[in-house]
């Protein structure tokens, strides 16, 4: 506790927690973090002792936390609990754990609220998915000897230049160890945690997309929406700032293509309101995924308002893109239209994606596109590979980037 208790540590705790208090009455506000339950400030937590707790911040996270579900050994873990941020995160998990683990709201990363919660829960040991540095939660568990480790770890380029100056007190809070998903994620992480112990291991992604079986027509939730053959072109999880892009390509293909049904699913779901002003402004015809019936005939553009159903979606596309490229914001998971036949179109922005390989370009599986003009035509083209062909070579790929999974275990224990 020498390195923790310095007087440079305890000021920037006590300055990091009066910004918390300072924002809290905003976050009130906030609608990803609603409700604002008590489990917030670390009250109502279930009683322990867990032999783990995992930190799921939102959606993708908490895949890879059911992924870590399905294969942790009970007789290690008979206790975990899992919490994450998010309402999204949460119902994600709620389904799906299968009583495998009890879920609760990620505390805010205030020292009285995380001490509360580790006081109730009494965890043997804590880990963090991907990204998630909580400087409160981190000092609260070395002061009660509890390890912590970030597993399946990221770092990108914006999160390392906002770390990097705090380097010199984030090191003596760091984790007990460090599982990163590519070499230069490693690189970073060392840069800021020079005394944790740092491994490498392959990304959990390439486990779950492994697992995704393909959705034949019959069993997709979707094919009373679409006749077989049906010409869709999916543009998945785009974000805000490529929306410009977005709106020249969707007026292009509803123009030059007015066969063809476009299948718009916006990252975050307070963007679909301004999508409709501008389906409106422009007269494309569109409608509400949530107002689609089985039968009707669709407009131009179907704007999804629904949770969780793009892969099925991308089962049924002609062609796919996935967004957060178009625009330098790293990237959004082009692995799952893979794992359904389908190669997936993105932009020059995919830094958030590079443990995936950069040879997945070279082997044909994505396509990877300049500009808005090349996206243009290589989604209205056909494809030059069928849906077998695609699985195949996809299955080879991942093949040798499999085992996270285990990796992550093993070193649970």
């Amino acid at each position: 506790m020498k390195k923790t208790s310095s007087p440079s540590v305890l000021l920037f705790l006590t300055l990091y927690f009066l910004a918390w208090a300072a924002a809290l009455p905003f976050l009130f506000f906030l609608k990803g973090l609603r409700p604002v339950s008590r489990q917030r400030f670390g009250l109502g937590m279930p009683k322990g002792p867990f032999d783990l707790w995992i930190h799921a911040s939102s959606v993708g996270e908490a895949k890879l936390a059911l992924k870590l579900l399905a294969r942790l050994p009970e007789n290690s873990f008979p206790r975990i609990v899992v919490s994450s941020n998010t309402i999204q995160g949460m119902e994600t998990l709620k389904n799906k754990v299968n009583g495998r683990a009890e879920l609760v709201f990620f505390p805010f990363d205030i020292l009285p609220a995380s001490a509360i919660a580790l006081a109730k829960m009494k965890p043997r040991r804590v880990l963090l998915l991907e990204t998630e540095i909580w400087p409160a939660l981190l000092y609260n568990c070395k002061r009660r000897s509890i390890p912590v480790i970030i597993g399946n770890g990221r770092m990108s380029l914006k999160s390392f230049c906002r770390y990097y100056p705090l380097s010199g007190l984030l090191s003596r809070l760091g984790p007990d160890g460090i599982l990163a998903v590519s070499d230069r994620d490693l690189d970073r992480f060392s840069w800021i945690f020079k005394d944790s112990h740092l491994m490498r291991m392959s990304n959990i992604k390439f486990d779950i997309v492994d697992s995704i079986d393909p959705i034949p027509y019959v069993k997709n939730p979707l094919s009373s929406y679409f006749k077989p053959g049906h010409p869709l072109i999916v543009l998945g999880s785009v974000r805000r700032e490529e929306e410009l892009d977005i709106r020249w390509l969707i007026d292009k293909i509803s123009t030059e293509h007015p066969k063809t049904s476009i299948a718009l699913f916006p990252r975050h779901m307070n963007r679909i309101e301004a999508w409709e002003k501008f389906l409106d402004q422009k007269n494309i015809p569109w409608i509400k995924r949530s107002k689609i019936e089985s039968g009707s005939s669709l407009p131009g553009v179907i704007l999804w308002d629904k949770f969780g159903e793009l892969l099925p979606a991308c089962a049924l596309a002609k062609s796919v893109f996935i967004g957060g490229s178009l625009a330098p914001c790293g990237g959004q998971n082009f692995l799952e239209p893979l794992s359904q036949g389908v190669i997936p179109c993105i932009g020059p922005f995919w830094d958030n994606f590079h443990w995936v390989g950069k040879d997945i370009v070279s082997s044909n599986l994505l396509c990877q596109v300049a500009d808005r003009n090349e996206l243009y035509l290589k989604l209205i083209k056909s494809p030059s590979a069928s849906r077998e062909k695609v699985l195949s070579d996809f299955n080879k790929y991942i093949a040798r980037r499999k085992s996270g999974t285990s990796t992550l275990i093993n070193n649970l224990r």
